[in-house]
């Protein structure tokens, strides 16, 4: 068959052998081969499908390989790599040294502070099992004392209420007198006195009297008025209620008065007791008595006896905020030409409330 024309009786073109498009960069791709056909037909005349217009020129070989050098000059070469890599590692290096410097100065601080930490707690061991001993030793020593200050005062009777006149008195005839009353026919015809005094504190304002204390020189005397006065919680004389006591250490006082709450629900409960010496709380449950000696047995004590819970102040050790003494009267200055005083009595401390 022959080619195919077109209406108007021209011939369809051919097409490109290599199946694509002409474009700027072909001059610089083609081959050898191609350029030497181009130089060929460069004598024959040229076709107006082969000129490219002047705007759409691409850029020229020199240009290119300019460009191509300034990327290639900044492209990091395997020398910069290198480089960069010795410096990284120097650094790392340095740093690995430093720190193992400090880690070594370091650990040797921290093995001395081990061993001083070791030998100190190898010192406040000892130390607190000294502590401990001695603050048993002490608290025995206490208890010890106490005993020994109640037993000086076994022959004592502390006497309340008593009227106090203003002007000097006769001690020991007014507590014969109060003796006289209290036993009657019954008071021994050799009732001496070892000493009686009042209390050595200065006088109330309102006119309290204050406590008279004496010493009998019998004990079984002193035993057989306060058997006769605990018959009655009062007596009167001279117009004036008085209370007979036993003289009893201020440290002893002071316990009681710590468990006066664990007494108050004794009685409300009907529970018998009493005070043991050395000092000690007595209590009557199933026909035991169960004693109460220390402040760490006072959780036990209220628990076999089936009481309730109750704060109890350290009677050993004392409350935290100590309770205000009594001022202490100043002496008086001696003036020229006055007769010599009486020496004072030694001082004495009077129970802040009746034995129980």
């Amino acid at each position: 068959m022959g080619r195919t024309k077109r209406p108007d009786g021209s011939q369809t073109p051919r097409s490109n052998p290599t199946g694509s498009q002409a474009g700027p960069m072909d001059e610089y791709l083609q081959t050898p081969a191609a350029a030497s056909r181009e130089q060929a037909g460069a004598t024959m005349a040229d076709s107006p499908h082969h000129v490219l217009p002047p705007e759409t020129a691409g850029p020229t070989l020199t240009d290119i390989s300019a460009d191509i050098r300034a990327l290639a000059a900044q492209m990091v070469t395997k020398t910069d790599l290198q480089t960069l890599s010795d410096d990284l590692h120097a650094a790392i290096r340095l740093e690995v040294t430093a720190l193992r410097a400090e880690m070594t100065t370091h650990n040797g601080r921290l093995q001395t502070l081990e061993g001083n930490m070791q030998e100190t707690m190898g010192r406040t061991g000892t130390t607190t099992t000294a502590v401990t001993r001695q603050g048993n030793m002490l608290l025995a020593l206490r208890r010890q004392t106490e005993d020994l200050d109640n037993r000086g005062r076994r022959s004592n009777i502390r006497v309340r209420g008593l009227p106090e006149p203003q002007a000097d008195e006769d001690i020991e005839a007014t507590l014969k007198a109060l003796f006289q009353t209290i036993l009657g026919e019954d008071l021994p015809a050799d009732l001496t006195f070892d000493r009686a005094h009042r209390a050595n504190r200065p006088r109330i304002p309102d006119g309290t009297p204050r406590d008279a204390i004496c010493c009998l020189h019998h004990y079984k005397h002193k035993e057989r008025i306060m058997q006769k006065a605990r018959t009655r919680p009062l007596w009167r004389f001279r117009g004036a209620d008085v209370a007979l006591f036993q003289d009893l250490s201020p440290l002893t006082l002071e316990a009681r008065r710590a468990l006066r709450p664990v007494t108050t629900l004794l009685r409300e409960r009907n529970i018998p007791y009493k005070w043991g010496f050395p000092f000690a709380l007595l209590a009557r449950h199933q026909n035991e008595w169960i004693p109460l000696r220390w402040p760490e047995e006072s959780p036990g004590f209220l628990h076999r006896l089936e009481l309730p819970p109750t704060e109890i102040t350290d009677w050993v050790l004392g409350p935290l905020e100590p309770r205000p003494r009594p001022p202490t009267p100043r002496p008086q200055r001696r003036r020229r030409g006055d007769s010599p005083r009486r020496p004072t009595a030694r001082r004495q401390l009077d129970p802040a409330e009746p034995e129980e």
